[in-house]
């Protein structure tokens, strides 16, 4: 029925229900002009006199008690409504299963999960790390809901929200002349000693990509196939490390000296889910910490 909105039915049970506008206002919190012009429109599309006014009060017609009868219900059901709502506000009866590669997982997804448990309370939450290949089997059957990953990442079944990015820097042994100076250049580490990463990995694929285009090789004895164990062999071997500065950051290792690269490389961090499903409320949410967290980052903030 035109001109009936849910807005003009609740204010309609308010008033009958308190018999009074100045009493509906403040339960509806509106004030008393905005209750009346309600009242009034809801009488006009009905075409019916629902109140009558005697010394201030307000007496239901017969209508008005036909109408209330077979509304009450309506209210109820908004009120579950909103009940409902509040709940999956705070996670309630939800659960989130998280993956992220190991590079991110110590400082970035706990804080992330922390912000996010904060407006849900209610939530479930899994965690786990793993490659974005192994993220990827579990999208795919179901077992994660949401994958955190570094570096360019691509499937025709898997959505990509790019978060941020991070950069890569140098560990360089305090006792090489090189550790003297202010930034290094790939081409600074062509002949020395150094630490290799397998391209299979993100970051490793990002500094395979930039030697082959700046026509530079590195030592190639030492392989290294996961990020946190490798400035711990810089520093036992005396080599240089190129690494993320994640985990640079949050795997400290004395005896090396981090510094930056120039020209900068940089790798995306990207949340990655199921195409078909999408994200959900709590991943959504955890991806908006999670860009708060890189920008902050990025901007030499919360790295505490």
């Amino acid at each position: 029925m035109k001109g009936v909105t849910l807005q003009r039915l609740q204010v309609f049970c308010a008033v009958y229900e308190t018999s009074s506008i100045s009493a509906a206002a403040r339960r509806m919190m509106l004030s008393q002009p905005t209750v009346s012009r309600h009242l009034l429109d809801f009488e006009a599309a009905l075409k019916l006199t629902l109140f009558l006014r005697d010394k201030g009060r307000l007496i239901p017609t017969e209508a008005a008690d036909a109408i209330y009868d077979n509304s009450r219900f309506l209210d109820e059901g908004i009120t579950r409504l909103q009940n409902r709502v509040a709940a999956i506000r705070q996670g309630s009866g939800m659960r989130l299963a998280i993956m992220s590669v190991t590079l991110l997982a110590p400082h970035f997804v706990p804080r992330a999960i922390a912000q996010l448990l904060q407006v849900m309370p209610a939530l479930e939450v899994s965690v786990n790390s793993g490659t974005f290949a192994q993220q990827l089997a579990l999208l795919r059957n179901g077992q994660a809901d949401i994958g955190v990953v570094a570096g360019r990442v691509a499937a025709d079944d898997i959505q990509v929200e790019r978060l941020g990015h991070g950069r890569m820097v140098a560990l360089i042994p305090e006792d090489w002349p090189l550790a003297r100076q202010d930034h290094v250049e790939l081409a600074d580490l062509r002949d020395l000693p150094t630490i290799r990463l397998t391209a299979r990995g993100p970051i490793g694929r990002v500094l395979s990509d930039a030697l082959a285009e700046r026509g530079l090789s590195f030592d190639r004895q030492i392989l290294g196939h996961s990020l946190f164990p490798a400035p711990f062999l810089g520093a036992a071997l005396d080599r240089a490390v190129i690494i993320d500065e994640f985990t640079a950051h949050n795997h400290p290792v004395t005896g090396l000296r981090q510094l930056p690269l120039e020209p900068e490389l940089r790798f995306d961090v990207s949340a990655i889910f199921r195409a078909e499903t999408g994200a959900s409320i709590a991943g959504d949410t955890l991806m908006q910490h999670l860009r708060v967290l890189l920008d902050d980052w990025a901007a030499g903030r919360g790295r505490g």
